[in-house]
């Protein structure tokens, strides 16, 4: 049988790591065993109890040590990516076309269950390509166009969809759950015709409009042409659907939550372990 990113290896204390880093937690190979810990320390507080005060004789480390291994960017996982990166245009994303335009994301990515993480966790999964996963994205700025907008930085409700964008694509290592092409559906005219079509024109004139004015959130656009070029270095292409705003209206409503939350000053990126 083939090997797979979830198949761990049982150490001889008893603990499981994965396979390629040995690590009990592992962003690479989105993998978190750390729930064995409880059951190895209440077998080794029973042995300790056994062996009563003859503890102390016993070379070592104490009972119940628990090694996590190297951290992940000693081993250059993605996920351990500090900063995000500039994009040259290497790499340009394409559209998603469904061959009937009826056709809504969940007629064609179901909600599924994939055991290509561990524990299995449930993605919305091409019907006829379990490579192809699709993720809804919004973004929301409240205030958007008045004197006083709330965001971290001069912003509106634009660069709050380009910054969803990348929140997504680095949100896991996506290719480590079998991932070989991410499909972004969003309603925004702005981010599906920016990335798939304008940013071309864009870099060709040294990021100028065709009026000759600087283009707006030029390193939002730079930072998601780098996302794409890296995971196309990893083996995972990127498209975007855009789709009506009527099938977004729970992403709509989660971004206008997380809206009004207090705002990191600096830019944070949000990794899902076990989600």
């Amino acid at each position: 049988m083939a090997w797979r990113a979830g198949d761990p290896v049982t150490l001889p204390d008893g603990r499981l790591v994965c396979r390629p880093h040995r690590l009990v937690v592992c962003g690479y190979c989105t993998v978190d065993y750390s729930f064995m810990d409880e059951l190895i320390e209440d077998n080794v507080d029973a042995e300790a109890s056994d062996l009563g005060d003859h503890t102390d004789d016993i070379d070592g480390p104490p009972l119940g040590f628990i090694m996590y291994g190297p951290p992940l960017d000693v081993i250059g996982s993605p996920m351990s990516r500090a900063e995000p990166r500039a994009g040259t245009g290497r790499v340009f994303p394409t559209k998603f076309n469904p061959s009937n335009p009826s056709n809504t994301p969940q007629m064609l990515f179901p909600l599924r269950r994939t055991e290509n993480a561990a524990p299995p966790v449930y993605r919305f999964i091409r019907r006829n390509d379990e490579t192809q996963f699709l993720i809804y994205t919004d973004g929301a700025c409240l205030g958007n166009g008045g004197a006083n907008p709330r965001a971290e930085h001069p912003q509106t409700s634009n660069r709050a969809e380009l910054r969803a964008v990348i929140a997504a694509m680095r949100f896991r290592v996506w290719t480590g759950e079998g991932c070989r092409c991410l499909v972004i559906a969003t309603d925004s005219e702005y981010v599906v015709e920016g990335m798939t079509k304008w940013v071309k024109g864009w870099i060709r004139n040294n990021w100028k409009t065709s009026s000759g004015a600087p283009v707006k959130s030029k390193d939002l656009w730079e930072c998601l042409l780098g996302e794409v070029e890296r995971w196309d270095e990893n083996g995972m292409r990127i498209q975007f659907w855009r789709i009506p705003r009527e099938w977004t209206t729970e992403a709509d409503q989660h971004a206008k939550v997380a809206a009004t939350k207090n705002a990191d000053r600096e830019f944070q990126d949000i990794h899902g372990f076990l989600v």
